[in-house]
């Protein structure tokens, strides 16, 4: 429901990331930190998926469901849907970093899995470029999403499944085939997420007057970026900045110079009117379905229908 909804916003931009101990995303890790092994099969990975998912989902999105007093459930909806996405802490680790100093390296470091230890001032706003708009799909406007679709348990299981895919999700031969199942279950939860993310990029774009350097639909159809859900955000955002984004020995989009503090500078103004213009339609498509009636919310489309 729309109040749900706006509380658990309020709650991300005023105190940022909660306790460790309220928060599925840790649970699910230590799970299936417990379980990988390597070189396990594809059967395998189907079961370290269930084991890390289910119990984490069912705690945190099914059973508040049943809590008899209202403001107490309530509240607690709230916080477990703010746990699914994360506004605050990824806009602030962006911008803290545009000075591109050594402080800048560690903290994209933290949102990033390549190393950065040696990268030079470019790649480092690359990275973080580049973090910023595909964390916008799977760390936001995904989970909202599914929000949208399914209620609280949708956005639930789009983060753990994103969870269960930075865990065991490596295209690695010790991993492989056990996170198969896992990449490829985050892969279809982002997939339609994505592509919102990357129109609604557009839209912003024009919004904020930036004149595109070159086509982003070019870009996506060259591109080298292995992700079919990474590769709309990144590309559109290189268009749109006029810059070249690298992941070096991976890939490299768009034309011209790396990034540096203008980019990343523009970039958070990019992030931030894509996801209020998501919000906007977010709230308008779930208001027309539902209202903003409380005891429609548990029932997703499933009650619509």
């Amino acid at each position: 429901m729309l109040p749900i909804l706006f509380l658990a916003l309020v709650i991300d931009l005023l105190f940022g990331e909660p306790p460790i101990y309220v928060h599925p995303v840790v649970y699910t890790g230590k799970i299936s930190e417990k379980l990988i092994k390597p070189y396990k099969g594809y059967g395998y990975g189907i079961i370290i998926w269930l084991i890390s998912v289910i119990p984490v989902e069912i705690a945190f999105s099914i059973l508040p469901l049943y809590i008899p007093i209202i403001p107490v459930k309530l509240i607690l909806l709230a916080l477990f849907l703010k746990t699914t996405f994360s506004i605050k802490m990824l806009y602030n680790i962006v911008s803290k970093s545009r000075e591109l100093d050594e402080r800048a390296r560690n903290l994209v470091q933290q949102i990033v899995r390549r190393d950065l230890s040696n990268a030079d001032k470019g790649h480092i706003a690359s990275a973080a470029i580049e973090s910023l708009f595909e964390s916008l799909v799977d760390g936001i406007i995904s989970p909202l999403f599914w929000f949208l679709i399914l209620g609280l348990p949708g956005a639930m299981l789009q983060r753990l499944a994103n969870t269960m895919d930075s865990m065991v999700g490596y295209k690695t031969k010790e991993l492989y085939k056990e996170g198969y199942f896992s990449a490829k279950v985050d892969t279809i939860m982002n997939y339609i997420p994505a592509r919102i993310t990357g129109l609604l990029m557009v839209i912003a774009g024009k919004l904020l007057g930036i004149k595109q350097s070159s086509n982003p639909f070019r870009f996506l159809k060259n591109t080298q970026i292995e992700s079919i859900n990474a590769r709309y955000p990144i590309c559109i955002a290189s268009a749109l900045l006029g810059v070249k984004l690298e992941k070096k020995e991976y890939y490299t989009v768009g034309e011209g110079k790396l990034p540096g503090k203008e980019e990343i500078e523009k970039s958070l103004k990019l992030f931030k009117l894509t996801l209020f213009l998501f919000l906007i339609l977010l709230s308008i498509i779930y208001y027309s379905l539902y209202g903003l009636a409380f005891f429609s919310y548990p029932y997703g489309l499933v009650k619509f229908f």
